[in-house]
């Protein structure tokens, strides 16, 4: 299909409903930062494709996409040139509706350049989805990396995978923001921890907590646009999930034995919290937790002091197999099983 053949919806058309921490400095190309952030919208017509200005920071970057609910996904060019995709043709010439998301966490961001369809195609905004809505700080897991390796439950990851099984729509970040009908913004970056200087992110020389990025709208320091700082009266959430404790143990695996440190470690976890509630106010809720891979338990005894201290408002979950069902990234079944309990916790917590 030649572009000729199709016309251009440009990004800021009022049709296209955004979701996710998106940097919308330049209406017409919104960069897409965090995996699962997302844009819908319904159209009409045969065809369907969509521009996209990739900014490669990895060895492979794909695009996430819907027609009418059936997933795909392309591979990105790195050229940092805006690239047409085309996503289907030969559509029955009536009204479908498109998602596209980002995959990927910090493989790449991308500008979001607008959409192709049919020469008399039009497009309308999608159904909206509830006012509740959530925030999520997490790793890994919560950004769904490794989550496609599907018969590897309970196993270890490949080696050398270099991100072509992350799927951030099958996190169960995303996967109980559908059962629950919910807005969502996932903050959520693979290998992070609390502190600079532990965990994988950004490593070895640069290592990157939550303390800087969980602020932040680009938060990959070696991005092109460095860090900037995020409007929090952007976007206020019922629920706060926060994530974290899985790769803490790096580089130093007894850190949570020296009571100094633990009590270091809870109080920044604890700050980060208050600085939240005073920007959200006190109606919005915290759920504190970690996953079903496999980790130590002392960081969830940790945690579970952190909400103790707090009053109903910051509660601690623990997964039916908390950190014991893996030693690899939880796949498509183990993600489904941890948003799967979510979704019951946080209906009844909410009395939904």
């Amino acid at each position: 299909m030649k572009i000729s053949q199709m016309k251009k919806i440009t990004a800021d058309n009022p049709a296209f409903s955004y979701m996710g921490r998106i940097d919308f400095s330049d209406k017409a190309q919104p960069l897409f930062i965090y995996a699962g952030s997302m844009v819908r919208v319904k159209f009409t017509g045969t065809l369907a494709g969509v521009f996209i200005k990739n900014v490669c920071m990895g060895e492979y970057c794909s695009l996430g996409y819907l027609i009418d609910g059936v997933q795909g996904k392309t591979e990105l060019l790195p050229s940092g040139e805006e690239e047409y995709y085309q996503l289907a043709d030969g559509l029955s010439d009536e009204e479908h509706e498109l998602v596209i998301f980002k995959r990927q966490a910090a493989a790449h961001y991308f500008c979001f350049c607008g959409i192709g369809i049919s020469q008399n195609g039009t497009v309308s905004e999608p159904a909206p989805l509830s006012d509740f809505r959530l925030e999520i700080y997490g790793d890994s897991v919560s950004a769904g990396e490794v989550v496609e390796n599907i018969y590897y439950e309970a196993h270890t990851d490949p080696e050398n995978h270099k991100g072509v099984y992350d799927n951030s729509w099958f996190s169960y970040t995303l996967s109980l923001a559908r059962k629950l009908n919910a807005q969502i913004h996932n903050c959520s970056q693979g290998g992070i921890s609390l502190f600079d200087k532990t965990g994988y992110f950004n490593g070895p020389d640069n290592l990157t907590g939550l303390e800087t990025t969980y602020d932040k709208l680009s938060y990959v320091s070696y991005s092109p646009m460095g860090l900037t700082k995020w409007d929090f009266s952007r976007y206020t959430p019922d629920l706060v999930i926060i994530a974290i404790g899985q790769n803490d143990a790096s580089p130093d695996p007894d850190c949570m034995s020296n009571p100094e440190y633990k009590a270091k470690w809870q109080a920044k976890y604890s700050e980060i919290i208050k600085d939240l509630q005073s920007r959200y106010g006190e109606k919005t809720r915290f759920l504190l937790i970690t996953t079903v891979l496999i980790h130590e338990k002392c960081w969830d005894n940790a945690i579970d002091e952190i909400a103790g201290s707090f009053g109903d408002n910051v509660r601690h979950y623990l997964f039916k197999r908390n950190g014991a069902a893996t030693p690899g990234h939880p796949r498509i079944t183990e993600q489904e099983e941890m948003a799967g309990e979510l979704n019951t916790y946080i209906r009844e917590w909410f009395n939904m």
